[in-house]
């Protein structure tokens, strides 16, 4: 993903541009944001091709096979003009990797997870089938992930059942390595065809390469024809033998997708709470959907969508809409396993299905944390625990698991004050409440019908101060402060949207971290009775073009010493804002989420993802530099120091759901954990 150029459109139809996605020789691709709100990638024809009869009508025909297929795991349709001057088309925006990117970056996928892949591609060509379509190109590549499940896309060489088959001099069959045996020989394709190429999909997850081996096309050709298919990746058992049937020479002995799904109804698949995917592709998604979600926040988006993966995810959330049109459902566990079981794909009688009803309403599951954490916030006695996620605001006894109030729902972003006193930032209004949860005040434009949204907030130590971050329909960015006891306030320009602010705990200095994506992202620390900077990160906008760079960010305790966290070159910079200097440099790779000082400024601490490399984080001493933990640690996303020191909370998110480890202080050995 990448921000906009002065070359690209800010908007496409309705559609609000965010940030490019990707690019081809067909066209271009957009993060988009649609006026309900929702996410989606847009395909924009590059104008020469519009100007050709032919590619136009071949657009168009995609755009109809589109918008025909609908099911759970072939992307949504939202919107499409082919026959405008510049052809588009816009889809449900997943935010996952392709099959073939996953496999490449994080190896083959066990044997779990490969039954989910092929479930879930037979369910997408039951409806592919079922609107009498023939895929014609299922491979890898069309294949992008989800915790839904699989979502097959490009219908760009969809054929209807009984159409002219595309075999002619000049025009392509599809992928050579997925290729079907009768297509290749010129004979007419079948749904059948697609069942072949749903079985080379599903080896090349299970090996990383396709059945019958790479190299040139004609000799990969030659061996589909002649040859039989290595399976040997596979354990032998139910799916070994579904899949081997799939790669049969004649069309005739192929199971069909309904057979498939009957099949693997009879099967065992992945527990739900551990997801089907392998962790590391569940956190390459959870950061792009954080990546997006900061573009909708950060770019030219709107609406509590979620945060940039690289600076402290602490605002930022997924609007209802906008959650049902990403149809992530990150922190519900495996949402396509549940979705099977719920649409009885395993066949059980009215009676079992009661008796499964009267089960569940007796043994009630446990409380999860639901959606991405983006911080964490120990109220001031050490007591209970808030957890701010993609879908909420929850208060938990932390020391006994329990989940004691849904607090609030989606705010853009969300703090805590040092006395107990809340804050949130909403699309239209700012709140705070006490520490009973009353609303004590809240801070509505005058005219809203010029506002875009409210975002990044802060409390001052004393409770009475917020600052956050404001956007304008047209794009203008102010930072204002609100004085919610006095109702004064102020307003600050900004060149660009702050991604998040925060007040040090002597309310001295006022940190601002600008969006990943501006065109000079940087983090500067203001003196707040002026205003001023006293320091900014980097000191100048980059020379050459970048993606994003991201930031983390903290305050030592007493205030005096700031550090910061540059994703552009993975460096630690410690900074004492008294003496006005730097005193520390230090190597910090890997993708860091968290950044937080212990009590008594000896130790500065900062999470990374549990799937990475390093995998999780690291400690450093304060006065001397030195690191003090090497190797793996548990010390993954939002470390959160407990006031007392009592414990230290980090969420992990390698699973479908995210889990909060609680931590021993000293020696970062697992007490306990939620989720």
């Amino acid at each position: 993903m990448k921000p906009l150029t002065s070359a690209d459109p800010t908007q496409i139809g309705p559609h609000r541009v965010l940030a490019v996605l990707g690019a081809g020789g067909m066209g271009k691709v957009y993060l988009a944001r649609t006026p309900a709100r929702h996410l989606a990638a847009v395909k924009v024809v590059h104008q020469e091709l519009a100007e050709n009869p032919s590619f136009r009508a071949r657009f168009a025909r995609e755009v109809r096979v589109a918008q025909m297929v609908c099911g759970p795991f072939t992307p949504a349709v939202f919107d499409a003009a082919p026959d405008a001057e510049t052809p588009w088309m816009a889809t449900e925006y997943v935010p996952g990797p392709t099959l073939t990117e996953a496999v490449i970056t994080n190896g083959p996928f066990p044997e779990g997870s490969l039954r989910v892949l092929t479930l879930g591609l037979a369910r997408a060509l039951q409806a592919i089938h079922g609107a009498g379509l023939i895929h014609r190109d299922l491979k890898p590549s069309n294949v992008l992930l989800s915790p839904r499940g699989p979502q097959v896309i490009d219908f760009g060489i969809a054929r209807a059942i009984g159409g002219t088959v595309l075999t002619k001099t000049g025009e392509a069959f599809g992928t050579p390595s997925y290729t079907a045996p009768e297509t290749i020989l010129g004979r007419p394709q079948t749904p059948e065809s697609d069942i072949f190429s749903l079985a080379g999909v599903v080896i090349y997850a299970s090996r990383g390469m396709p059945p019958f081996g790479q190299g040139p096309a004609a000799d990969v050709l030659h061996r589909i024809v002649d040859q039989e298919p290595d399976l040997r990746s596979l354990p032998e058992g139910t799916l070994n033998d579904l899949l081997a049937r799939c790669l049969a020479k004649e069309p005739r002995h192929r199971p069909t997708a309904d057979e498939i799904v009957d099949v693997l109804n009879e099967e065992p698949l992945p527990p739900a709470e551990h997801g089907w995917l392998p962790s590391q592709v569940n956190q390459e998604i959870g950061y792009r959907e954080r990546e997006a979600g900061h573009m909708a926040i950060s770019s030219r988006g709107s609406g509590p969508l979620p945060r940039d993966t690289g600076t402290k995810p602490r605002t930022g959330l997924i609007i209802g809409a906008a959650a049902a049109s990403v149809l992530l459902l990150s922190g519900t566990g495996l949402a396509l396993v549940r979705q099977w079981e719920s649409e009885g794909m395993n066949e059980s009688s009215p009676e079992e299905t009661t008796e499964s009803e009267e089960e569940t309403e007796q043994q009630p599951s446990e409380p999860v944390i639901t959606g991405n954490v983006y911080g964490m916030h120990f109220t001031p006695d050490g007591e209970e625990l808030y957890v701010h996620t993609s879908k909420e605001i929850t208060l938990w006894d932390w020391r006994e698991g329990e989940l004691l109030e849904e607090f609030t729902h989606e705010p853009h972003s969300f703090t805590l004050g040092k006395d107990g006193t809340l804050a949130g930032a909403f699309d239209d209004h700012v709140a705070v409440w006490g520490p009973d949860h009353s609303e004590l005040a809240r801070y509505e434009t005058e005219d809203p019908d010029e506002l875009e949204f409210y975002d990044s907030v802060s409390l001052s130590p004393n409770g009475t101060t917020v600052v956050f971050s404001e956007r304008s329909v047209n794009d203008d960015f102010l930072l204002r402060g609100w004085d919610w006891e006095s109702d004064e306030e102020w307003e600050v320009e900004l060149d660009h949207a702050v991604a998040f602010t925060e007040f040090a705990p002597d309310g001295a200095h006022l940190a601002l971290t600008y969006s990943a994506y501006s065109t000079y992202p940087r983090v500067e620390v203001l003196v707040v009775d002026s205003l001023e900077p006293v320091l900014t990160v980097p000191e100048k906008a980059p020379d050459d073009e970048t993606e994003s760079i991201t930031y983390q960010t903290a305050f030592s305790p007493t205030g005096d010493l700031f550090a910061v966290r540059s994703a552009l070159d993975e460096t630690l910079l410690v900074h004492d804002l008294t003496e006005e200097k730097q005193i520390h440099e230090l190597d910090a790779p890997g993708i860091a989420f968290g950044l937080t000082f212990t009590h008594g400024d000896d130790r500065l601490v900062l999470g990374r993802t549990s799937g990475g490399t390093p995998s999780g984080g690291s400690q450093w001493d304060v006065t001397t530099g030195e690191e003090l933990t090497s190797g793996n640690t548990l010390l993954y996303e939002e470390p959160t120091l407990h006031p007392q020191e009592e414990t230290l909370v980090v969420s992990d998110t390698s699973t479908a759901s995210s889990t909060l480890l609680f931590l021993d202080p000293e020696t970062l050995q697992e007490t306990h954990e939620i989720g």
